[in-house]
């Protein structure tokens, strides 16, 4: 399959951009450029609702500052953090994770993505994450909710794991506005959290399902 019109899908992310003006989700790593703050977030929020994650992070963020103060802390006390969002078990590494920031970076994250994959616990998407959140690059965040919105506009399967098709990636960085990275991809995560949900999208009211193939194929089976 041949990638759509380029323009287009500038089009798309333009509607889902002014979509979001409206209606946005309001959440403290969101007033965050420290790409330390950003990390946290990012692993307290895998598989957790935001809602829950924001008291945790906040109070966590208190008691460790900075990465260097987070690679000196007790084992313990970063189990009590993460054992309130159940994720007790990702403790160990993530005392491992600030330790080696803290020694091979000097406790400061890498602005290039080579170097940020070297670092314990950090994969394609938190990387991309600290990327555009913390750094402002134009580098679009892809996730399974942000696969699953592409996918249905575009009527486009999935090869493989989802977030490695490199044809999802290559779409969602044309539909990314220059310069607003940071918000687009927010725009994305609450477009997939509010209307292109996993079940029961809310169709009636998406500004994007004129040019849908989702929502085409939908009201042909009606």
């Amino acid at each position: 399959m041949s990638l759509p019109d380029p323009d287009f899908l500038r089009k798309l992310g333009a509607k889902i951009l002014k979509w979001w003006s409206k209606n946005k989700r309001d959440y403290p790593w969101r007033h965050e450029t420290d790409p330390y703050r950003i990390l946290i977030a990012e692993i307290m929020l895998q598989r957790t609702k935001a809602d829950q994650v924001v008291p945790v992070y906040l109070e966590f963020i208190k008691r460790y500052p900075t990465i260097k103060d987070l690679g000196r802390a007790n084992l313990e006390d970063i189990e009590y953090f993460f054992n309130k969002l159940g994720l007790k078990w990702r403790a160990k590494r993530v005392l491992e994770m600030a330790k080696y920031i803290a020694e091979k970076f000097d406790g400061k994250l890498p602005a290039e993505k080579e170097y940020l994959l070297e670092i314990p616990m950090i994969g394609e998407y938190i990387s991309d994450a600290i990327l555009s959140f913390a750094y402002g690059l134009d580098v679009a965040v892809i996730d399974a909710n942000v696969v699953r919105v592409i996918g249905r506009l575009l009527c486009l399967e999935p090869h493989g794991e989802a977030r490695r098709d490199p044809r999802f990636r290559n779409i969602a960085g044309m539909m990314l506005p220059r310069g607003r990275a940071r918000e687009y991809n927010w725009a994305m995560i609450d477009f997939a959290a509010l209307i292109c949900t996993p079940r029961n999208p809310r169709c009636d009211i998406c500004p994007l399902r004129n040019n849908c193939c989702f929502f085409r194929r939908s009201k042909t089976k009606v």
